[in-house]
């Protein structure tokens, strides 16, 4: 299905999407549990996208089997997550120790920390695959591909479906985005950040879900909207990716803190963990005011497309 005509119905259309992420997710299964470089990154987004259609256009299936498969993809996403947050972590030590001139000696400390923990993490992967967890969720993946459940909404109109749903999904994106003061953030630390964090990962997650389920039908193979549609989706990504990488640069400070607070008790010089944490907090404060601009542009459009 390249493109859908005006007679497309919504079940068709999201047969097609959904039959694609579980191709993607199946394709990128042996990559991950080998270990490659980047592979369980490509997995976990997989899994994420799909999570994300069958929550953005839930009408178009029956509600039941919806929430079913989610808690399922849920349960590898959290086990796919382990391993890819040591991965970021490991990648930011390098790069902000490199660029805050951090002495090497603390950086190979704190990424021997992470090495072991990732080969903890993937070993868990690795059986949580090989156990019956991995085959349910399979067989229920091959069972939607072959017979997606319809909900109420599967025989009606692909586009208009889709229109609609896109629409509250951007709705909840800017609604979110009332509840936390990003500029304030952006000046937080410590107890004053952990208050305001929780509000800005539910912004996190609609900024995703806006940009995953708008992916999903502005390109094959079921193009259903286009250009203008797709920019938007391209602000719901700045504002996740922004966010996200605000998220990392906290969690690398506070490690970096923590590992540098174990070197002072046993009496070592803690100067150059903390110069990491100061240069990590610094990173995100600049992601804070990214996704600010994400927001902003966000809202004009929205107020454009009225």
């Amino acid at each position: 299905m390249s493109s859908a005509s005006s007679k497309t119905t919504a079940g068709e259309v999201l047969a097609v999407v959904v039959a694609d992420h579980v191709r993607r997710i199946e394709q990128r299964v042996p990559p991950a549990l080998s270990d490659e470089d980047d592979a369980v990154h490509r997995l976990r987004t997989a899994v994420r996208r799909l999570r994300t259609v069958l929550a953005v256009y839930r009408p178009v299936f029956d509600r039941d089997e919806v929430e079913a498969l989610r808690g399922r993809l849920a349960e590898f996403g959290d086990v796919l997550g382990e391993v890819r947050d040591l991965e970021v972590r490991r990648a930011d030590v390098a790069a902000v120790g490199s660029a805050a001139r951090v002495p090497l000696e603390a950086r190979d400390r704190l990424v021997a920390e992470l090495d072991h923990q990732h080969d903890e993490a993937h070993r868990r992967l690795v059986e949580w695959c090989n156990g019956q967890e991995f085959a349910d969720l399979t067989a229920e993946l091959t069972r939607w591909v072959s017979s997606p459940p319809p909900g109420p909404k599967a025989h009606k109109s692909a586009r208009k479906q889709v229109r609609r749903r896109l629409d509250k999904a951007t709705r909840k994106v800017l609604k979110s985005a009332e509840a936390v003061d990003l500029e304030q953030m952006a000046r937080s630390t410590g107890d004053e950040l952990d208050e305001l964090l929780p509000e800005a990962h539910r912004l996190r997650k609609a900024g995703r879900r806006l940009s995953q389920s708008t992916r999903a039908v502005t390109r094959k193979p079921a193009k259903v909207l286009g250009g203008s549609r797709r920019e938007v989706g391209a602000l719901g990504k700045a504002l996740q990716s922004s966010l996200g990488d605000h998220r990392d640069a906290i969690l690398l400070a506070r490690y970096a803190a923590e590992v540098g607070a174990s070197v002072a008790s046993d009496g070592g010089d803690r100067a150059a963990y903390d110069r990491l944490a100061r240069a990590a907090t610094r990173r995100g404060q600049a992601h804070v005011a990214e996704a600010v601009a994400a927001v902003e542009a966000l809202r004009r459009s929205s107020i454009a497309a009225r």
